[in-house]
């Protein structure tokens, strides 16, 4: 069943029960894409600036009581997430976000004439445009929203990447004694320890969370006020002030007035600037999966050096195999966020001239990138990187095996000297350190010597060894 509501474009049928309106139920006949709707946390946003604006409104005397706190108790209602059946439209649609900032201001109505004992789609005395949406624009109300919604999600993927750089310093110093080769250009190199990987790990996951709230920092400059190009045409002088001021109340976040507004319409740079902190951390996260992959692969034939948790079976046809599936996931998780970095490139991009139509697209990229990637952060932590292992035998035949130990001997010896060493320690199937303590190149001693201190700056113990050989030269 339906009910007939009328715009200026004609008559619109609305499911009967529905407390949203005719603009809303065009904006769901017309764009049927994806099937993708709005996420909670906007929803939640756009409702919070309506009882930002409400408040603003009724304070300058521009709105009568009765009337801005029915609209207000609605709103609360909507940011409390009881109607979320209420918010149909496809993430796909018009430009500006003007059919979900109409959908709210709908819904938001039709509550507060209930209240009032009115039938929904009366609009009266609450109206969707003169009272909900009073001194706003669709091209500042979802730009502030989606700004409030992006600082709410940054909030939970910086819990997240803290825990994460957490657990990943704690292995780290569960593994400080594990000495084993380093690899450079996926050849032999001078030996690390597993530990020193790790820390590594942490501290570029660190700066990648740096990165992310610094660029957070420019969210917090939202254009509420602005409404359709900038200027703050039909709103008092003091509303910007009241309603910023009622916004960083209601939603507890630290908000400031954009310091040009006409600008903060038509470029969005500042969101731009978030989504490239996100790609980082998302080349940052492939980079240790792939790591991590790497050491452990085979059991057989791979490096097997670190062990990873077994999450499920690998295979459908080879009995036994268990595959690195955490790290895929998180893989596949960055692959789309570095997708959605792109999509924001060109929206922000394909501004017009007092506008940035692209705001629904930029929104939903923006929100689902910081979901994704705090679900994928946090899976990682608890996963994987929480059950990391080392296989001792492993690390300690490649670290014994590694021709890079040349490197440690060609202070003491010589470049050329050591080069040698090696080439022949590889065509005789030999350790390095072997053949040099049977050539009398070094005593195990000074070897042991050099292998203490082959992870830390070392040129001290190489002095010593130089030192004690002009005193007993061979």
């Amino acid at each position: 069943m339906s009910r007939v509501e009328r715009d200026f474009l004609g008559e619109v049928e609305v499911p009967i029960e529905a407390l949203f309106g005719s603009f809303t139920a065009r904006a769901r006949a017309n764009f049927q894409i994806s099937g993708l709707t709005i996420g909670p946390e906007l929803i939640t946003a756009l409702a919070e600036v309506k009882i930002a604006a409400v408040r603003a409104n009724a304070k300058l005397g521009l709105l009568e009581a009765k009337l801005a706190d029915a609209i207000e108790v609605a709103a609360k209602e909507v940011a409390e997430g009881k109607h979320a059946d209420q918010f149909p439209l496809d993430v796909f649609q018009a430009g500006a976000g003007t059919p979900w900032n109409m959908n709210i201001n709908e819904v938001v109505s039709n509550l507060a004439n209930l209240a009032f004992g009115r039938a929904l789609g009366s609009y009266s005395p609450v109206h969707p445009n003169d009272h909900v949406n009073m001194s706003q624009s669709s091209n500042d109300t979802v730009p502030t929203a989606m700004r409030v919604a992006a600082l709410r999600l940054g909030s939970s993927l910086d819990s997240e990447l803290i825990r994460l750089e957490r657990r990943l310093e704690r292995e780290s110093t569960v593994f400080a004694d594990v000495l084993k080769s380093g690899r450079t250009h996926q050849r032999d190199a001078v030996p690390i320890t597993f530990g020193q990987e790790l820390h590594a790990y942490a501290s570029a996951v660190r700066g990648a969370r740096l990165g992310l709230q610094t660029a957070e920092g420019l969210l917090r400059r939202v254009p509420l006020g602005g409404t359709a190009v900038g200027t703050g045409v039909n709103t008092h002088p003091h509303y910007i002030d009241l309603a910023l001021e009622a916004l960083s109340e209601v939603t507890r976040l630290d908000l400031v007035a954009v310091e040009d507004t006409p600008a903060s319409l038509q470029f969005f740079g500042d969101i731009l600037s978030y989504v490239d902190a996100l790609a980082t951390l998302a080349a940052t996260l492939i980079k240790i999966d792939n790591d991590l992959m790497l050491l452990s692969s085979g059991p057989a034939t791979g490096l097997g050096e670190v062990t990873i948790p077994a999450v499920e079976p690998g295979s459908s046809i080879m009995p036994g195999k268990v595959n690195p599936s955490i790290l895929e996931c998180v893989n596949m998780v960055c692959f789309q966020v570095l997708s959605a970095r792109a999509t924001v490139e060109a929206a922000s991009m394909h501004g017009s001239l007092e506008l940035n139509v692209y705001t629904p697209v930029i929104a939903f990229n923006l929100l689902n990138a910081q979901k994704w990637m705090t679900s994928a952060v946090s899976t990682l932590t608890d996963r994987c990187v929480a059950g990391l292992g080392v296989e001792r035998k492993v690390t300690d035949y490649y670290f014994e095996h590694s021709n890079a130990f040349a490197t440690l001997l060609s202070p003491v010896i010589g470049y050329e000297a050591a080069a040698e060493l090696a080439r022949e320690a590889t065509q005789k199937g030999e350790t390095v350190w072997k053949l040099a303590v049977e050539k009398g190149l070094v005593t195990e001693t000074e070897l042991d010597e050099l292998i203490k201190s082959s992870t830390e700056p070392n040129l001290g113990v190489v002095d010593k060894l130089r030192k004690a050989r002009q005193k007993n030269p061979k």
